[in-house]
């Protein structure tokens, strides 16, 4: 994930984890493998920043089963609201992905807040996904190049987190659930607001 002076790699505060292996990635390097019974999660202070203005998510996944889940989710106190998180869930005909995007102010609502959503072709390969959020759109990058822009104005323009708030890996707490067993090479933020895709998650 990235902000507007710095980098933020969700996958760095992962140590020993039960239900997560390190196993080869597409380039031959290790990568994280995330399995059912993965519980991965971290204060976000030690991931991410009191808050996020313009900026980009972005992950490098390869699906293990077509059911989809959270990519990660930055959970409220209670466990209750998606502050911000990627959900990947399959369309009716189960030949795409809806990649849904949840931006949340926790100060106002009281449910999860979708913010943009957009569709790729599923398969158990790997996917290079990116959102570059800006103020009043959303840009989406499949495999490096540009797919898609949503024209959509996020509120409030800058998202502060609950203090107590959780990051998850692979999930979104024990009470919104929906695991994505997944192997993951790449998550993070960048909060610089002209990221180009191919400085994240190793883009050619």
């Amino acid at each position: 994930m990235h902000h507007l002076y710095a980098e933020r790699d969700l996958l760095a505060a992962i140590e020993s984890e039960a239900g997560v292996d390190y196993v080869t990635g597409p380039d031959g390097f290790p990568v994280l493998q995330f399995g059912s019974e993965a519980d991965v999660k971290s204060p976000y202070q030690l991931v991410l920043t009191d808050n996020l203005q313009d900026f980009v998510v972005a992950a490098y996944v390869k699906p293990k089963t077509s059911s989809g889940g959270w990519v990660f989710s930055v959970v409220n106190s209670l466990d209750t609201v998606v502050q911000l998180g990627l959900l990947l869930e399959p369309t009716a005909s189960g030949d795409d992905w809806n990649a849904t995007l949840f931006y949340t102010d926790y100060r106002q609502d009281i449910t999860s807040k979708r913010l943009s959503s957009f569709q790729f072709p599923f398969s158990k390969k790997w996917h290079r996904l990116m959102f570059r959020i800006m103020h009043d759109h959303v840009d989406f990058y499949y495999n490096c190049v540009l797919n898609n822009t949503d024209w959509v104005k996020k509120q409030p323009r800058k998202l502060v987190f609950d203090s107590a708030s959780t990051v998850y890996v692979g999930q979104a707490g024990p009470k919104l659930k929906k695991k994505f067993e997944t192997r993951s090479a790449c998550l993070g933020t960048d909060l610089r607001k002209s990221c180009q895709c191919c400085q994240l998650c190793n883009c050619d």
